[in-house]
Order: C-alpha cells, then structure tokens, then sequence
C-alpha cells in the first residue's frame, strides 16, 4: 500500500491535480450560488453554472486518468480499491453541489429575502465541510494521524448543517407561502444538506484507510 503514499509516485501527484482541481470546482461553486443569491436567475447565473460544471468535468477527466494509471500498473486491488473508493465518494460531493445548482435553475427557485442569510449560512457551511473533506484527503499522503482531526472537523460542521437545516424548515413551514412553495424550498434545503452528509462519507472512508496503515 505504500506506493500510494509515496510523493515520488505518479499517482501521488495525480491526486494532488485532483484534489486541486475539486477545490477549485467548490470555490466556483461558492461565486455561483453568492451571484444568484445577488442578483437572481440571470443570463450570468446560468453561464456561470456551466463554468462549474466545466471544472468538474476537468476533474473527473483526471480520476479516469488515475484510474488507467493504477490498472495499468497492476497494483494490489485492496490498495487500488481504497484510493479509487475515496475518489468516488470525492466525486460524488461536487456533483451534488452541481446538481443543487442545477436544481435551482431548473425550477426557477427564488428565496424569500427573509431567507438568503439563512440559505447562505448553510450553503457555506456545507461546501467547507466538503473542503475540510478535500484537505484530509490530501492530508492521507504526509499525516495519518492529522487526518483524524479533519474527520472531527468535518463530523462539526455536518452536525451543524442539521441545526441549520431544521431551523430553515421551521421558518419555511411557519411562513404564509403557498404549499408548493413550501415543499421545493424544503426540498432545496435537503439537497444542500446532502453536501455534508456526502463530506461525512468521504471522511468516514478516510479514517479507515488512514487505520489501515498505522496497523
């Protein structure tokens, strides 16, 4: 299993472009949930939406790349498997994030004024629980045992995503908005929410491969 986390190896720095590339995703992320919260379902918001999806696309370019690389080399499939399983899971996180864009397009969503801060707080907490998620992943490569801290960091700010969430929902259903209103504005809350739950399992699957190695 070591070969993986060797900094020497070709994999390594596969990896490293990877992870990279899904920060880079989740700040553009950021900037186009931030523009529509500003200025709504623009023209803007729309072409930015395929900027983002152009950068996870980029990534995902470069997961299939390190998954050739790792066959090609006939690694050991328990080793193979662990790196390939996080790097699912990694995956699966912006593609949620997208599809939550998506989503808000798709229905043209508009958020009550009176719910942009609280719809922003979770936004922001949920995409820096998938960040936290990013850097213990890298983390895996020079400080086994740091990773633990950004599993409990992750753990966080998962638990306060549910805080969050319930509190939005509280105020959606307590609202005068009309029932159908209500059910896609609860229903964006939940999808958002996914993000952290999503982070919580790639930190989940972390913390095993990194005891896996301090065994």
């Amino acid at each position: 299993m070591e070969f993986f986390f060797s900094k020497k190896n070709r994999v390594y720095e596969m990896v490293e472009r990877y992870l990279n590339k899904m920060l880079d995703a989740s700040e553009l992320f950021k900037k186009t949930i931030e523009k529509y919260f500003e200025t709504g379902l623009t023209q803007e918001f729309k072409e930015m939406i395929e900027t983002t999806h152009l950068s996870e696309s980029m990534a995902d370019d470069i997961r299939r790349e390190i998954e050739l690389e790792m066959y090609e080399k006939s690694l050991i499939p328990e080793s193979r498997g662990d790196i390939l399983g996080l790097l699912e899971v990694t995956d699966e996180v912006m593609n949620k994030a997208q599809s939550v864009l998506y989503q808000i397009e798709t229905e043209n969503l508009e958020i009550p004024k009176e719910l942009k801060d609280d719809f922003l707080k979770l936004i922001h907490n949920n995409i820096s629980a998938f960040e936290v998620a990013v850097e213990g992943f890298r983390t895996l490569f020079y400080n086994l045992k740091g990773v633990r801290e950004k599993v409990q960091e992750v753990d966080k700010r998962e638990s306060s995503s549910d805080r969050i969430e319930r509190e939005i929902i509280r105020k959606i259903f307590a609202s005068g908005y009309d029932t159908g209103e209500k059910i896609l504005l609860k229903d964006l809350v939940i999808e958002i929410g996914n993000i952290s739950d999503m982070s919580e399992e790639v930190t989940d699957r972390l913390n095993i491969v990194a005891a896996k190695r301090m065994v």
